[in-house]
């Protein structure tokens, strides 16, 4: 492609679907990054967007100024922000986006508009209220976008000026608006948002403060202490009172994309969710859970055209394999890894919150589940059955292997002595009961309760591999899958050492 045009080359770029925009901005940009902002500045004052592309060059544009915006901020830079920040072309919001990017005090010492942009962003349609309320109201969805471009970006005294007046609002949007405040790292402003929350004295307000008290352990106390006096204080609803979910009911919502991984061997598994909240707007969220750790991460992505979201989920699912499943039962296994991640010390992030809102996830909280090993007949299985996902990963990665095997660092598995092999077989039996056996009950349960249930054999060899394990033969070789899973071992902690890896913290 002739190199011309930078300009007429970036309208060509914001125009591609997002994943293909990513993968070709070296090819589309090939001018000095203050030049490539100038003209990008210039494209959002002047250029007619469609959704996708305004998505795209907003991206874009954070993109860069995030990795090449200098302190302090130059001459031309503060020119070309003012100027954003009175283009009709694109929402309040959207310059919230892109001014995210720079430090509030840097933008407060140089740029004359934006405290006056702030006190009417905060004031827009008469009060800061009704400006969450519309915009989450709106669009669910938003409730991350808000989080991101005002909590994030704001110091604890503006957020203590949000809170003071927001105090004594009873909409349930505002209500989760202060619910991410007080997961804030700032104790005044932790305490003073859950004040507010108090403050509403409204059911809504008895379901936030009691989810506080599960999943919020510094608020632990007053949380719980503030909803039962708000109980005590306000009649029964008309229904018996309960903290179990209230999930949207058929009718009242749309779809919800639903997916969920096998365990892999590192006892991390992953949902995809992913809904639609307007005319081709996408959300999508992703949840990655861990046996010993609980709800590892959460990642979530708004403003997602069709086009955008089916090219995630492309990329996804060609990583792993997904199994459908209902919302009930997603909520039971995130609820099943928060136990486990609470039981050991563990929190869950910030943005698991803010899902849970998006999506109407009321009262989450840390509850283990039963799952479901009931009996079944053992089947045959054969070697070829262990090269397929998750089998594959099952191996053991631990520092104890690398020690054992680092004298024999360059050599191949069929050169250890037999000795070592049956020692490594041992350590290897004892890793398999205590970590592939809650794995291989969990991935049935996973099987059981999806729409692909008829995979009845991938099923029942989790369970049959399961049962291998905790009563195992007399010798390790009798069973395919511990013999495999000892070999992969020692193959794959050689050819790590061989590399210069040795110990596990070094790649993970």
């Amino acid at each position: 492609m002739p190199r011309k045009n930078q300009l007429a080359d970036l309208r060509r770029l914001i125009a591609l679907p997002p994943r293909d925009m990513r993968r070709q901005v070296s090819r589309y940009i090939y001018e000095d990054p203050n030049t490539v902002l100038r003209l990008l500045f210039r494209l959002i004052r002047t250029e007619k967007f469609t959704p996708q592309k305004k998505d795209n060059i907003l991206t874009l544009t954070k993109f860069i100024l995030d990795r090449h915006s200098p302190r302090p901020i130059p001459e031309w830079l503060i020119n070309e922000l003012n100027q954003v920040l009175t283009t009709e072309n694109i929402s309040d919001l959207d310059k919230a986006i892109i001014l995210s990017a720079f430090e509030p005090e840097d933008l407060l010492e140089s740029l004359d508009g934006f405290e006056d942009f702030v006190e009417e962003f905060t004031d827009f349609r008469d009060s800061f209220e009704d400006f969450i309320v519309d915009q989450i109201r709106s669009n669910p969805s938003k409730l991350y976008d808000i989080h991101k471009v005002i909590i994030e970006k704001s110091k604890p005294e503006g957020l203590l000026g949000m809170i003071e007046d927001l105090a004594g609002s009873e909409e349930p949007e505002v209500l989760h608006f202060l619910e991410h405040l007080t997961y804030h790292h700032d104790t005044d402003v932790s305490r003073s948002a859950l004040r507010a929350i108090e403050m509403a004295g409204t059911q809504d307000a008895i379901n936030i403060l009691y989810s506080i008290s599960r999943l919020n352990p510094p608020l632990k106390d007053e949380a719980e202490q503030a909803y039962i006096a708000l109980m005590q204080e306000l009649p029964l609803p008309p229904e018996e009172m309960s903290f179990a979910p209230d999930l949207p009911r058929a009718g009242k919502s749309k779809y919800v994309d639903l997916w969920v991984s096998l365990i892999d061997g590192n006892g991390s598994m992953s949902a995809f969710i992913g809904k639609k909240f307007g005319r081709n707007n996408y959300f999508f969220a992703s949840i990655l859970m861990k046996l010993r750790v609980g709800i590892k991460d959460t990642i979530i992505i708004t403003n997602l055209t069709k086009e955008g979201y089916d090219d995630i989920k492309r990329e996804y699912f060609s990583e792993l394999s997904y199994y459908p499943i209902d919302e009930d039962y997603l909520l039971k296994l995130v609820k099943h890894f928060m136990k486990k991640g609470f039981s050991k010390g563990f929190t869950i992030p910030l943005d698991t919150v803010i899902l849970k809102n998006i999506l109407g996830w009321k009262n989450l909280e840390p509850v283990e589940y039963m799952l479901d090993i009931s009996d079944c007949e053992p089947i045959s299985y054969h070697p070829r059955d262990m090269f397929q996902f998750p089998f594959e990963t099952w191996w053991m990665h631990e520092d104890s292997i690398y020690r054992l095997l680092k004298p024999y660092k360059g050599k191949q598995a069929g050169d250890i002595p037999d000795s070592l092999f049956f020692k490594i077989a041992e350590i290897f039996l004892d890793y398999a009961r205590r970590e592939a056996v809650p794995m291989c009950e969990l991935c049935s349960d996973i099987i059981r309760n999806s729409r692909y249930n008829r995979r009845t054999r991938l099923r029942r060899l989790f369970l049959t591999i399961r049962n291998e394990i905790l009563n195992p033969p007399e010798s390790i070789f009798q069973s395919t899958f511990l013999n495999f899973g000892v070999v992969a071992t020692i193959d794959h902690i050689l050819h790590n050492l061989s590399l210069g890896v040795e110990t596990p913290e070094q790649i993970e």
